[in-house]
C-alpha cells in the first residue's frame, strides 16, 4: 500500500479547509476531497475532536461521506469514532479508475475532522474542477440541519444532517456546479438565535466570513486568524440565506428592524467587495420569511445591479417537518427548484440536470 497526504498535488480540495502538518482539516459542512483512483483498494487515517465523555455527546458525532463516480447516493456513510483511526473507503475485486469524492455530513459547530492520510494500492490524482462555481453562505438550513429526522418533536442529531441533499447541493448538482458552504447553526447577520430577548452578537456571519475557518482554529491552537484566499474561489453566483435567526431577536420593533437592515446591507457590500464579480442572491423564507421585507430594503438601499433578492416559501406541514421543525427534504427540493429558476434567470446558464 502506498501512503498520501491530502494536498493539493494529490487530491482536489472541496470547500474551505485547513491544511496542517500534512493533515487536512475538514469543519465546514461538506468539506473535503475529491480525486481519481486505480487500484482495489483505499482508506483513509482520520482524526476528529469529537469525544464521547458524557452519553448525550452521541448526538454530536462527525460523519462522513463516500461518492463514486458522481454518483448522488453515497456508496458509504460513516460516523467518525474518538481519536484517530483508519477507515476504508473504498473496495473492488479487481482494479479500476474511479472518481472518489469525500465529504464531511457534520456541521463545524459540532465536530471537526482531519485526513491524516490515504493509504492506496494504487495511484491517486485530482480531478478537474468544474466549470461553475457557488457560494451559499447560511445557517442551519444550509448545514442541512434535521433534514432527515422523522418529525419537528425529534431531537437534533449529527446522524440526521445531510447537506448533500439541501437546496443548496440540489441547485448546484442542477447546474453541474462546485460549490462552497459557509454555514453554521443559530447565526445570524446581526443577531444569532435569543430567546432572552437581548442582541446575541457575539458569533455573528460578518465575523467568519474573511477567513478560512475560525471555528477550527481554535480546536488547533492558531492564536491568529487565517484569512480566506478568496482567489482560490471565485463564485459565478453567490447564495445569502441569513436572517431566520435574527427574527428572534428583531421581533416587530421599529429599531432593531432598522439594525438588522443596516447590517445586512454592511454585510452584503463587504461580500461584493471580496468578490467584485458576482451575482448575489438573497433569500430568506423556509422557516419564515418576517424579514424578508427588511432584506428587500438593504438591497435597494445597496443599489447593485448584481444583486438580487428571492423569497423562499415558508415549509407547509402537508409535505413534513424534519428535527426541531428544521426543513425536511421536499421543503429542500422546492427551494431548489425556485433557485435554480432564478440562477437560470439573471446568469442565462441552463441547468445540465
Amino acid at each position: 500500500m502506498k501512503k498520501f497526504f491530502a494536498d493539493d498535488k494529490t487530491v482536489r480540495v472541496l470547500g474551505r479547509t485547513l491544511f496542517r502538518d500534512n493533515t487536512r482539516y475538514l469543519s465546514w459542512s461538506c468539506s473535503g476531497v475529491e480525486f481519481m483512483f486505480t487500484g482495489r483498494e483505499l482508506s483513509m487515517e482520520l482524526w476528529t475532536d469529537w469525544v464521547l465523555d458524557e452519553p448525550w455527546k452521541f448526538i454530536f458525532q462527525g460523519y462522513m461521506a463516500v461518492f463514486v463516480n458522481d454518483e448522488e447516493t453515497p456508496r458509504k456513510r460513516f460516523a467518525v469514532g474518538a481519536g484517530t483511526a483508519d477507515y476504508e473507503i473504498y473496495k473492488s475485486d479487481s482494479a479500476e479508475t474511479v472518481k472518489i469524492r469525500i465529504v464531511k455530513l457534520s456541521e463545524s459547530a459540532f465536530n471537526k475532522i482531519g485526513i491524516r492520510s490515504v493509504s492506496a494500492d494504487g495511484e491517486i490524482y485530482p480531478t478537474e474542477p468544474r466549470g461553475m462555481k457557488i457560494e451559499f453562505v447560511g445557517d442551519s438550513i444550509t448545514c442541512g440541519f434535521g433534514i432527515e429526522g422523522k418529525d419537528e418533536t425529534e431531537g437534533f442529531r449529527t446522524e440526521t444532517e445531510n447537506p448533500c441533499i439541501n437546496f443548496a447541493a440540489l441547485t448546484a448538482r442542477r447546474f453541474g456546479a462546485d460549490f462552497n458552504l459557509i454555514s453554521w447553526t443559530s447565526i445570524g447577520v446581526y443577531s444569532s438565535s435569543t430567546s432572552d430577548g437581548n442582541i446575541n452578537d457575539g458569533w455573528v456571519m460578518p465575523m467568519l466570513y474573511d477567513y478560512s475557518d475560525i471555528g477550527i482554529e481554535g480546536t488547533l491552537g492558531i492564536e491568529e486568524h487565517i484569512p480566506w484566499e478568496f482567489e482560490k474561489f471565485r463564485p459565478d453566483v453567490i447564495v445569502v440565506n441569513l436572517g431566520t435567526n435574527d427574527a428572534t431577536y428583531t421581533k416587530d420593533i421599529p429599531q432593531r428592524l432598522q439594525g438588522f437592515e443596516k447590517a445586512y446591507k454592511d454585510f452584503i457590500g463587504h461580500i461584493r467587495t471580496k468578490n467584485p464579480d458576482s451575482y448575489i442572491i438573497c433569500t430568506l423564507g423556509m422557516m419564515g420569511d418576517e424579514l424578508f421585507p427588511n432584506i428587500e430594503n438593504a438591497v435597494r438601499e445597496l443599489g447593485d445591479s448584481r444583486v438580487c433578492t428571492l423569497r423562499l416559501d415558508v415549509q407547509k406541514p402537508e409535505d413534513g417537518i424534519g428535527s426541531e421543525k428544521h426543513p425536511n427534504f421536499v421543503t429542500h427540493r422546492k427551494a431548489a427548484e425556485k433557485l435554480s429558476a432564478k440562477v437560470g434567470e439573471i446568469t442565462g446558464r441552463k441547468p445540465v440536470l
